[in-house]
């Protein structure tokens, strides 16, 4: 009987973790695969753009092409929050986003690719020569605009025409792993999403509820540090005192900076709420808000205050580290509240121990 009692005690959740697997549940059906879904969705248009500029090189068809790569890359933003799984397992997390770009390295593979230029080279190639930032790099020029981007990579000469057939393979590979990704946590695939969904219910990789939001919560931690330290206060010079670098400035061709700044700060907010457009569910919040308010309360005032210093800053954020760095170093400081709240706060109240150092990057 007593043996009986304590297997029984040992199966039945607690009330804890059962919102606990309630949130992990939500989080993979109503966030993370919808977001995979949708960079699948937003990936699969830019080889047919990038293929119509080459095939008709013009400003409206270099238009269509760039704008194919800023939709991809609202997703991929979203999904940094959650950066785990299949995207770093395969590997795919730094070929598809490795930065800051390396235009030396880019275009010694474009001079040394051999002809024609296949997706399959381009997917064999190192990190720094292909994914968003590679193919950012030939579609875009802060200094001479589109009119120099015509000029290179839309000339009809032999030189023109290899660098449109790189652009074009690696528009499909960019396209390629975004597929992989979705198809590894797709229920029709890989079903990752199940290792998500099911925590403490049947999931391998996280035996317990609290076992998937400890790595939800360092996660979120490990996003926010990414964003305050490398993508602000590294290019700010604020750290290493060497003062402002614009080559470390991220998606700095595109001008994209301060919407991949915000694109990854929805993405933590997404997960914080447990919702992503109109799909909602139960996300961290609700574990938060059942053990403090206050601590809830002050996370969402926190995401707030960092959007909006964000998107205070006078763009692009490659020339207000220099221009305006009061309002860099603004954004930066609500940045860093946010990430402590979540490391400090958030992990106290949860009982999740943070494997990344609050100090990490100060």
């Amino acid at each position: 009987m007593t043996l009986a009692l304590a297997a029984a005690s040992c199966e039945t959740p607690t009330a804890d973790d059962t919102a606990q697997r309630a949130v992990m549940h939500d989080l993979a059906y109503e966030v993370m695969l919808p977001i995979y879904d949708e960079l699948e969705k937003e990936a699969l248009p830019l080889p047919p753009a990038v293929a119509a500029f080459c095939d008709a090189p013009t400003e409206d068809t270099l238009k269509a092409a760039q704008a194919a790569w800023r939709a991809a890359r609202v997703p991929w933003k979203h999904a940094e929050a959650f950066r785990f799984g299949p995207v770093e397992d395969l590997r795919l997390g730094t070929a598809l986003d490795f930065w800051p770009a390396r235009p030396d390295s880019i275009e010694s593979a474009i001079t040394a690719a051999p002809e024609p230029v296949t997706a399959t080279h381009i997917a064999s190639l190192g990190v720094a020569t292909k994914g968003l930032p590679a193919l950012e790099y030939m579609l875009f020029d802060p200094a001479g605009g589109n009119a120099a981007v015509l000029a290179s990579l839309g000339a009809a000469d032999a030189a023109g025409k290899k660098r449109c057939a790189y652009a074009r393979a690696l528009a499909e590979t960019i396209a390629a792993d975004a597929t992989t990704a979705q198809e590894a946590w797709s229920l029709e695939g890989g079903a990752f999403v199940d290792q998500v969904a099911k925590a403490g219910s049947g999931s391998t990789l996280f035996l317990t509820g609290q076992d998937g939001i400890a790595r939800v919560v360092n996660l979120l931690v490990f996003a926010m540090q990414a964003v305050a330290e490398n993508r602000v206060s590294g290019p700010l010079g604020a750290v290493s005192g060497a003062g402002p670098d614009p080559t470390l400035v991220e998606s700095r061709f595109s001008d994209n900076s301060i919407e991949d700044l915000l694109g990854t700060l929805r993405g933590i907010e997404d997960v914080y709420l447990g919702r992503h457009g109109d799909q909602s569910g139960r996300g961290v919040t609700e574990l938060v808000a059942a053990r403090s308010p206050a601590i809830d309360s002050s996370v969402r005032k926190a995401l707030t205050d960092a959007m909006a210093a964000t998107s205070a800053i006078p763009g692009p954020l490659r020339t207000a580290i220099t221009s305006d760095p009061a309002a860099v170093t603004k954004a930066h400081d609500a940045l860093r509240v946010l990430r402590r709240v979540l490391s400090t706060d958030v992990a106290s109240v949860l009982g999740v121990s943070v494997t990344l150092s609050d100090n990490d990057g100060d």
